[in-house]
Order: C-alpha cells, then structure tokens, then sequence
C-alpha cells in the first residue's frame, strides 16, 4: 500500500512537472503570429509614428509580425472598448492615452470599458507629450503675461481652435480659468483645418502639440509663447512654461502606455515590457521621439506605472473638475 501511495505522489508531482513545462514552452514560444498594437489616433500623427517605431522594433526582436491599427471613430472610445473586449491571449495591445487612464469619465457620460477591470499596464511608451500655447504672428504679445494683458482689454475679442471634446480641449479652458481671460474657444472636428484657420488669421491662438507646431515655429508661421509641461522641453529650451507666469497652471501633458486586455498572461507582460525598456535605451529612438515632442526615461514597472497613472489621474481630475467640464 505504501508503495502504491509513494507511486501515486510520484505521477501527480510528474504531472505538474509536465504542465509547468508546457506552459514555460508556452512562454517561450510567443509571439507566434502577428500581435496588433490598437492606437486611438489617425496614421501619420506624432503618436502613430512613436508607436509604429516601438512595433517595428519589437517585430525585429521578436521575429514576428507586431502592426499598428488605427481605431479613431468615437473620439477613442471605440478603440479601448476594442481593445478592452479582445481576446486576452498577447495578440492585443492598446495604446492608453489620458483619456482611458484619467479623462474619459468626465468627458463622456458613458464610457464601455472599465479603466481598472478591463485593462492591465504593459510599458510606458512616452511620459510626456506636452502642448504649447501659439499665436498667429500678427497678435500683439510675445509673452504669456502680454497674451494675459491684451485678451482682459479685450474680452471675448480674441479666439483659440480646440478639439470638440477630448483631451485637446482642456489646455485652453484651464489657461482661462486660472488667467481669468474670456479668450473664446472655437471647436474643430480635425486638427488640420484648425490650423488652417489660424494661419490664415480667422482665430488668434491654439494650444495643440509639440510635434504638431514645431515646423510652423520654425518656418515663422506661427509664435510659440509656452509650454503647457512642468518643464521646458529639452528641445525648445528658450521656450517658457505657462506655469513661470501663472503659478497654478498645473503640469498638462499627453501620455501613452502600453496596455493589455486584463488576464493576458503575466510572463508575457513581462516579457514585452522588457523589450520596451531596451528600445528606449537606444539613443536614436530617444532623438526621434523628442523631434515628434515626446519624453520618455523607460518603460517602468508595474510599481511605476501604478505610481504614474495615480499621479496622473490626480493631476487631470483636478483640472477637469476645475473646468466644470460637461460630459457629452
């Protein structure tokens, strides 16, 4: 009897061995098809182009296929409810911006994923993507304080191009809030024609992004006053920080990290977080992602993230709350 116990413990402890090592081999073995990266954003913009680096490097570490789709319809809804609901297998990522991470739920009364339940942190692929305040050439101001000035002698007279809803819309309602201006916002469905009317004179001034604005400046189409960071950017560092003129405007970027449908198996989590770190150590992606006005120290760890998304969700709830934003 004792023998056939002994026996009994040796086939379950054999029959353990064996499902440890498939499911190491399962590891191993991923990725073995494609892997989709979903981005919240139209191909070509400054995030696309980022994300499309990090897929095309990962494809050569990797030695499978990772692609971007670009999901834009319902001012990004659609592409987190898309990633939220995907097979949790490792074949899906999801490029979280502010939205999913902090704004949504105050820009929209309904939203179709669960920022917490649905997703789980793979890498931060950019901490900050910070945006400027910029003026058509012919505005009378050169500084923050001067824009402040010349909008309270002239209230209601001077205008700003916005996003609809969204992140985008936030910089400006914040600068009037804490400038206590009247400076009118003028909603847009597409960034290109909202700077096509600030070249042309029809509004004053735009908050958008560093990547978008900094051939414009360079070309002397445009006069970039501020940035809405914490920081100047490393490479406009002539460039001032809102908040040298106006204390309480709080540190207003865009960030992007990588996310997984929740329940994708941790070691495979673990793995593409290891690659992301080692694709932001090499200097030339570095230097390309400040020429598209992005920061980024690393790809952090679970600790980190949790830390940077608690910061960030801080950060954006009290600006949001401040503005009194209406949920769509």
């Amino acid at each position: 009897m004792l023998r056939n116990t002994f026996r009994r413990i040796g086939m379950l402890f054999g029959a353990a061995a064996l499902l440890a090592a498939a499911g190491h081999a399962g590891a191993q073995a991923w990725p073995d098809k494609p892997v989709k990266l979903i981005a919240p954003v139209s191909a070509g913009t400054s995030l696309d182009i980022a994300l499309r680096m990090v897929a095309d490097r990962l494809s050569k570490a990797l030695g499978r296929s990772f692609y971007v789709e670009n999901v834009v319809a319902g001012m990004g809804l659609v592409a987190a409810q898309t990633a939220a609901r995907a097979e949790p297998d490792g074949y899906t990522f999801y490029l979280a911006g502010v939205g999913v991470i902090a704004a949504d739920r105050h820009l929209f009364k309904s939203v179709p994923y669960d920022r917490d339940r649905d997703f789980v942190p793979v890498a931060i692929i950019y901490d900050g993507s910070a945006f400027a305040l910029a003026v058509h050439p012919d505005v009378p101001a050169n500084t923050v304080a001067e824009l402040i000035a010349l909008a309270k002698a002239q209230p209601g007279k001077l205008s700003y191009g916005t996003g609809i809803v969204g992140v985008l819309s936030i910089p400006g309602l914040w600068f009037n809030k804490v400038a206590e201006t009247n400076i009118v916002a003028v909603p847009y469905k597409s960034s290109p024609q909202m700077l096509q009317d600030l070249l042309a004179g029809r509004t004053q001034l735009t908050f958008t992004t560093i990547g978008v604005l900094d051939p414009l400046r360079k070309a002397g189409k445009l006069r970039v006053l501020a940035v809405t960071s914490g920081k100047r950017f490393p490479t406009w560092p002539e460039v001032p920080t809102i908040s040298e003129t106006l204390r309480d405007y709080v540190n207003i970027v865009g960030i992007g990290i990588l996310v997984a449908p929740s329940a994708t198996p941790a070691d495979i989590v673990q793995r593409l977080n290891r690659e992301i770190d080692r694709i932001h150590k090499e200097p030339e992606v570095m230097q390309r992602f400040l020429a598209l006005g992005m920061t980024s120290s690393g790809a952090g760890t679970p600790q980190s993230i949790a830390e940077f998304m608690r910061a960030e969700r801080e950060n954006w709830d009290k600006m949001l709350t401040g503005v009194n934003v209406q949920p769509q």
